[in-house]
């Protein structure tokens, strides 16, 4: 490229490299990945020998990756993590007809190559109903509860209210208040490709439905505001469940391409209209004080879109979504929001 010191890539990894970017639709592979970018200060040629084991490359489309060689001869693109407020088409998916007081969400959107291979099979639904009511959204469920002193473990998930089929899954978990109406609830979905959306989406809810419903089942005395670390260990939960254990219903996604980079939507909404018809904001269900003052005035819902390898760890997921949430607080307008404060 333009600007930079001249490169000799082994033929392997060239090879490799012009594999990775060749499933972008109506693009040049490496007009998607890009090229090989040299190491830091780097002004003079290099090589990247045939047993590299990985390649850092930008000025593609799909911006800044590192393509990677497992231990058994498989390169595999992911993309540096980056943040932005961009939202796909699916960002509300699922939620027609639905009015939580709050929603936090995590919709991941995964770009694989050749999705009509992909099925949703029988044994890997059953092992998916199986694993739910011990999956990290469920944690997340619970812990809200136990926080205040009560015992109401999301244990029982059931199908819907989303379409189950072969190519959809949809499962939620709901705590009731005393009179059987909901308080909290649990949701996950996945979705195969449509005709209106080309990648795979996989999504995970918390909802508060009901904070009155919520408070009388928690007990007297409880406050159902939550605090800054609770929403960020949920949306861990919610994350790591619509990035790692959703996937797994159709295969293994470490064997799929890419044909554009994944994305994570993480949003916190308030979406039950007061009387009045207007939308509270956040700061009436987070307690969002330790953010400073908000020039841009309060709001009703907030999101970032991360730009990422979904599979990560637990450690790595928290560290992420920490930056992720000081870059959003920042974009609306909690410009005094600091790492430490989150």
């Amino acid at each position: 490229m333009t600007g930079r010191p001249p490169a000799a890539v082994a033929e392997p990894v060239w090879q490799a490299i012009v594999a990775a970017g060749r499933h972008a639709p109506g693009q040049d592979p490496l007009a998607a990945i890009g090229f090989p970018r040299p190491p830091k200060n780097t002004e003079t040629p290099w090589v990247i020998a045939a047993g590299s084991r990985s390649v850092d490359l930008d000025g593609g489309s799909w911006g800044a990756g590192r393509l990677t060689c497992s231990g058994r001869g498989v390169w595999r693109w992911q993309p540096l993590p980056r943040f932005g407020l961009a939202q796909g088409r699916s960002a509300e998916i699922g939620t027609s007809g639905q009015a939580p007081a709050l929603r936090l969400r995590a919709v991941v959107n995964l770009p694989w190559a050749d999705p009509n291979q992909l099925e949703i099979s029988r044994p890997r639904r059953t092992l998916l109903e199986q694993r739910l009511p011990h999956s990290a959204v469920a944690g997340a469920v619970t812990m809200l509860s136990r926080r205040r002193g009560a015992e109401l473990p999301a244990a029982r998930w059931e199908r819907g209210p989303f379409g189950n089929s072969a190519r959809s899954v949809g499962y939620s978990c709901t705590i009731a208040g005393p009179d059987g109406s909901p308080a909290l609830k649990g949701s996950v979905m996945l979705a195969l490709p449509t005709t209106m959306e080309s990648a795979v989406v996989a999504c995970s809810d918390v909802l508060i439905e009901n904070p009155a419903a919520w408070a009388a089942a928690l007990g007297p005395g409880r406050d159902t505001q939550l605090g800054l670390d609770e929403v960020q260990a949920v949306l861990v939960g919610t994350w790591e469940t619509a990035a790692e254990l959703l996937p797994a219903v159709v295969g293994d996604p470490a064997g799929l391409s890419w044909v554009a980079p994944p994305t994570t939507e993480l949003r916190m909404t308030c979406e039950q209209p007061a009387d009045n018809g207007v939308l509270p904001t956040l700061d009436t269900l987070v307690d969002l004080t330790s953010l400073g003052t908000n020039d841009g005035g309060t709001r009703s819902r907030m999101a970032v879109t991360i730009t990422s390898e979904p599979a990560m760890g637990r450690a790595e997921r928290q560290r992420l979504l920490r930056d992720a949430l000081v870059y959003m607080v920042d974009q609306f307008g909690y410009v005094d929001a600091e790492l430490d404060l989150l």
